[in-house]
Formats: structure tokens, C-alpha cells, sequence
């Protein structure tokens, strides 16, 4: 019996300390198309925004929206949780690229009158 419940105990430190590592890219590399001090607001701005939701993190900016994360660690178990939110229109979004009700599109196909 005590030998059972030391196995369960092995094969569960065992699971619960593999952790998987996951990638979150460099959200400076998804943003090379702004000048420095326009990426460096917007990740300011970004971060921010995560702080006010659940003290999440910043993960990643993909077009026009960011993603706020965060990886929980209890009792051997791992809880992830996310919330996606949407740039502002007008925010830049690629090159020659902004944000127009969620949609990234090249600046010349916007509608000017």
C-alpha cells in the first residue's frame, strides 16, 4: 500500500515539474515597420492595457489586436488564461498599413471621402 501510494506520489512530482516550453515571440520583432519611438508607445500602451486586465502580460500584437496572458502554476496544475483585444482605428499595423474596424488594410484602399 505504501509502496502504491509512493509511485502516485513519483509519477505525479514527476508530471506536475515537466513544464513545456512555450514560445511568445518578441513583440519588438512584430513591430520592425514603426519607428522606434512609435513601437516603443505602443508597447507601452499595450502593457498597459494587460495590467488592467487580470494583471495579465503582453504576449503578442498581430495585426490589429494584442494578446494578454497569463500561465498559472497550483497544486500541480497549470491554468492559462488569455483575452484579445482590438487596436484603435487608425493604429499603424504593417507598412503602408493601419487598423479600420479590426481589419489591418493597406492605406491606399482606405475610403478618403
Amino acid at each position: 500500500m505504501q509502496l502504491a501510494h509512493f509511485m502516485v506520489i513519483l509519477t505525479f512530482t514527476h508530471l506536475s515539474s515537466e513544464e513545456q516550453s512555450e514560445y511568445i515571440p518578441d513583440v519588438h520583432e512584430q513591430l520592425n515597420y514603426l519607428p522606434r519611438d512609435c513601437r516603443e508607445n505602443l508597447i507601452n500602451q499595450a502593457e498597459e492595457k494587460c495590467m488592467q486586465s487580470f494583471s495579465h502580460k503582453l504576449i503578442e500584437i498581430k495585426g490589429c489586436t494584442i494578446k494578454c496572458g497569463s500561465v498559472d502554476k497550483n497544486a500541480g496544475m497549470k491554468l492559462t488564461s488569455s483575452q484579445t483585444f482590438r487596436l484603435k482605428d487608425g493604429t499603424p499595423c504593417g507598412h503602408r498599413k493601419v487598423c479600420i474596424m479590426g481589419q489591418c488594410i493597406d492605406t491606399c484602399r482606405m475610403t478618403f471621402v
